[in-house]
């Protein structure tokens, strides 16, 4: 796949990001607490992901989630539901542009320190003045779309 290819598949997913807010947000007025509008964007998440594995087939790793496995594999689905909870929460609170900008803020200084450590094994990237330097800009983003 083409790096332009990736690049617009991520902006497309990002995009998507604001809308789930909304659509959580509006879930757990709708159902009246966000434990529900969370539980119910995991159970069709569930279903759509469970109909993906059924017509692609993904072949499984053999020994998977024996009692050796990496128990941190398992942070993505925790994180995942942390990240649910929280945006619908701060959704409303913050407004979803303002709670989407302190999370990616959040999201930047953790992913530079994870790549300039190798986390989990990922590849490892040093971080640089111009990451520094953009994260920085970030941040001054986030605080004048708050103060606007």
């Amino acid at each position: 796949m083409n790096l332009l290819l990736l690049i617009l598949i991520a902006i497309v997913v990002g995009a998507l990001i604001p809308i789930q807010s909304a659509a959580n947000v509006s879930a757990a007025k709708y159902l009246g607490d966000i434990s529900y509008a969370v539980l119910l964007s995991f159970v069709v998440g569930l279903i759509l992901i469970s109909v993906y594995i059924i017509i692609k087939r993904p072949v499984m790793s053999p020994g998977v989630l024996t009692v050796n496995f990496p128990k941190y594999i398992l942070l993505g689905g925790c994180i995942s539901a942390i990240y649910t909870i929280a945006i619908t929460y701060l959704s409303p609170k913050l407004g979803v542009g303002n709670a989407l900008f302190t999370i990616l803020f959040g999201q930047i200084v953790v992913s530079l320190l994870v790549d300039h450590f190798g986390v989990m094994g990922v590849l490892k990237q040093e971080i640089t003045p111009s990451k520094v330097a953009g994260m920085l800009l970030i941040l001054t983003g986030v605080y004048l779309t708050k103060k606007a």
